[in-house]
């Protein structure tokens, strides 16, 4: 069933379908919405002679609109009809009593919500980066935060050197933008991930333009030629350490056509007890 839990959202359709829900409704008024996402269900190949299938759309949608604000009377009177009529309930019979018993329990509870009054509606926003922010070929200079950061055993260097580091300025290229995701229903809402070039140098002070000429990539495990990485992108982790453009190069800048889009494992995000960038990228340049 890809069913982890007896609710309506404990599956991996209602997980899936969400993502569509938010940009739908955030892109579109409510019926224009409810059109939208049914032709999208419909080709994906959902329909109500599956109907384990159709009440993990079904139920999830009716869920999603509830919390809301927006269950429109049509919406309510069909999950409300489903959940009286048993509707899908023979897929649960199969895993056992157990399974169905505690099936019938949360759709109880499920009903008991639906025919209570809604809450008041709710602003539907959208949490992804649909818009670059930097362009291809931007040559960026940022300063490395390593006081208070956790020094990482299997580094190439000693704790000394990466806490000397702390302040110093490192450079990278933006090659190009990566989408991690993309709403199959509306495919302006999109994830949009900068990948970068990190060169193989570190300055006391933010660099000029003419110092890079001749200097490398750095080394990443997986793509040691070309420094190649990711930033989540907001680019927060850049904004909070004094990021600035210093210029541009769009030499040789197709290099997702000669390599895919390998990003490596150096991810430019927030930092944990067991990872964070500044240390990687210092293994990168140093090692």
């Amino acid at each position: 069933m890809g069913s982890w839990g007896a609710g309506v959202s404990g599956n991996d359709a209602a997980m899936d379908l969400r993502a569509e829900y938010q940009a739908a409704f955030y892109c579109f008024d409510v019926d224009t919405a409810l059109k939208r996402i049914d032709e999208y269900v419909r080709n994906a190949g959902f329909d109500e002679s599956d109907e384990g299938q159709w009440c993990d759309y079904f139920y999830s949608l009716a869920d999603y609109m509830r919390k809301k604000g927006i269950l429109t009377e049509a919406v309510q009177k069909r999950a409300v009809e489903m959940i009286d009529t048993g509707f899908g309930l023979e897929v649960w019979a199969e895993s056992g009593e157990a399974a169905l018993k505690a099936r019938k329990k949360a759709l109880e509870r499920f009903r008991e919500k639906l025919c209570s009054q809604q809450p008041s509606r709710k602003k539907i926003t959208i949490k992804l980066f649909m818009k670059p922010i930097l362009s291809a070929g931007d040559i960026v200079a940022f300063q490395l935060q390593t006081m208070d950061k956790t020094f990482l055993a299997d580094s190439c260097f000693d704790e000394a050197f990466f806490r000397s580091c702390h302040g110093k300025w490192v450079v990278m290229r933006k090659a190009y933008d990566d989408v991690s995701y993309r709403s199959a229903i509306v495919p302006a809402v999109q994830d949009i991930w900068p990948c970068f070039q990190l060169y193989a140098a570190i300055f006391d002070e933010c660099p000029a333009m003419d110092k890079m000429e001749g200097i490398p990539w750095a080394k990443t495990r997986h793509n040691p030629g070309y420094g190649l990485f990711c930033s989540e992108g907001s680019l927060s982790c850049l904004k909070r350490r004094n990021y600035r453009v210093i210029g541009s190069s769009v030499e040789n800048i197709g290099i997702q056509d000669k390599i895919g889009v390998n990003k490596d494992d150096l991810f430019f995000g927030a930092s944990n007890d067991s990872y964070n960038a500044d240390s990687v990228i210092l293994n990168a340049i140093v090692g």
